[in-house]
């Protein structure tokens, strides 16, 4: 067992280690985040989702850390002009997504192909509203992302699973299904995210390219989610599906979004990748219909900002990041070793697997909400592959982390399960 000592004492190692570089940012500040109204930290929320206000909530894939400085005076600054009449996202705010993916993913894609939507999740309501018709099959990879089943089951698709297998501690595609499942003439689409939320993959190239090549194979269209992109631990590579060939390139909308790369959900826009010229018609004629293509100023700005300005606090970041998750699985293997890490190769979500407990999911949903008193989202709402698990957001102030796991540890030890 780890004595408070060792705990400062293991805190600071972490801190030493986390780069050579001094780290300019400070990521360790707990700030209030309830004096705005926040998803993750909301009494309301956590009633709703958890039926208990006072959680310590590690659930919502935003962070708990200050945004870098130059985007803080940007903001203010446009601010300060005072007006906000109409305004046109202009050719700077294009070339800031496409300088930064050619710089950080050596991946370069062209303005014409270039488009935009409020979220990440309603361009892919859009793209599924397009693409598909009712009653159409949409192949998912459970466990998977919640609100990828819920959409398409709102537009009357169908969605089919191609589950994950968890092989030796890690997750792997099953090829054979999935050539079983997009063979069939129902199949428009698969909605694919790289990197993977929940389970933290980052699929390999040659990993994309089996499933790119199944796709054009059987006419079965691909939506990338690759919002997590840039977050990605030492020793993985993020590989955008839409790099792999031209094949594979004209069969899938890539959605991007800086929200998690620079904790920027509530003021970003999302950016949509076709190259396939009559799908890209198609979409722009739609947000032109719906006039969902207008620009927000601060949007505008932040989206520019990051992309531009960034880079630094981003780099820190993952540093920072790169030591909670050291400090999580050093804690769990002396304190809660009953729990499994699924070791994460990208994202700040770590999927923790819990079924050692022996409880079938509503008695683990209860016994860490009443008896750890956390949120966290649990491993049954991606899907029935998931139930035993739980998935636990580590971009927060390493004494957040602490406490949470310190919770979690004397549940274990003192709950009746």
């Amino acid at each position: 067992m780890f004595s408070k000592l060792d705990l400062d004492i293991n805190s600071l190692v972490y801190q030493l280690m986390e780069r050579s570089f001094v780290m300019k940012y400070d990521f360790n500040s707990v700030i209030d985040r309830r004096v705005v109204p926040t998803e993750k930290w909301s009494k309301e929320k956590l009633k709703t989702y958890f039926g208990s206000d006072d959680l310590l909530p590690l659930w919502v894939a935003d962070m708990d850390f200050k945004v870098s400085d130059s985007l803080i005076s940007d903001l203010v600054k446009r601010a300060e002009h005072g007006i906000f009449g109409y305004e046109y996202k202009p050719a700077s705010h294009h070339k800031a997504i496409i300088n930064w993916f050619e710089k950080r993913h050596n991946w370069r894609f062209n303005q014409n192909d270039l488009f935009y939507a409020p979220s990440i999740l309603s361009a892919l309501s859009i793209l599924i509203d397009l693409l598909t018709e009712v009653n159409d099959q949409i192949i998912i990879q459970t466990p998977v992302y919640y609100p990828f089943s819920k959409i398409i089951k709102s537009h009357k698709r169908v969605p089919i699973k191609n589950s994950l297998r968890l092989v030796d501690g890690k997750y792997e595609i099953d090829f054979e299904d999935l050539e079983e499942k997009a063979k069939d003439p129902k199949t428009k689409v698969i909605i694919i995210a790289n990197p993977h939320n929940p389970v933290g993959r980052v699929w390999t190239r040659d990993e994309l390219k089996k499933m790119g090549d199944i796709c054009v194979k059987h006419g079965v269209l691909i939506i990338s989610d690759e919002i997590h992109c840039d977050i990605v631990y030492k020793n993985y590579k993020y590989t955008p599906m839409a790099s792999i060939s031209e094949e594979i390139a004209n069969i899938t909308m890539t959605c991007l979004s800086p929200g998690k790369t620079f904790n920027i959900s509530s003021l970003s826009t999302a950016a949509v990748v076709i190259s396939n010229k009559d799908i890209s018609e198609k979409y722009k004629n739609f947000v032109d219909k719906y006039y969902i293509n207008q620009n927000n100023a601060f949007s505008s700005v932040a989206f520019q900002s990051v992309y531009t300005k960034g880079e630094e606090w981003f780099e820190q970041f993952l540093a920072y990041l790169e030591g909670n998750l050291k400090f999580l699985k050093s804690y769990l293997k002396d304190n809660a070793p009953i729990i499994d890490i699924i070791e994460p190769e990208g994202t700040y979500l770590v999927w923790l697997d819990i079924r050692k407990l022996d409880m079938d999911a509503k008695k683990l949903q209860k016994f860490i909400i009443h008896e750890a008193k956390l949120a966290f989202d649990f491993g049954h709402w991606f899907g029935r592959e998931g139930a035993g698990f739980i998935r636990i957001n580590i971009a927060c102030p390493r004494e957040t982390l602490k406490t949470a796991l310190i919770r979690l540890k004397s549940a274990i030890e003192h709950g009746n399960y």
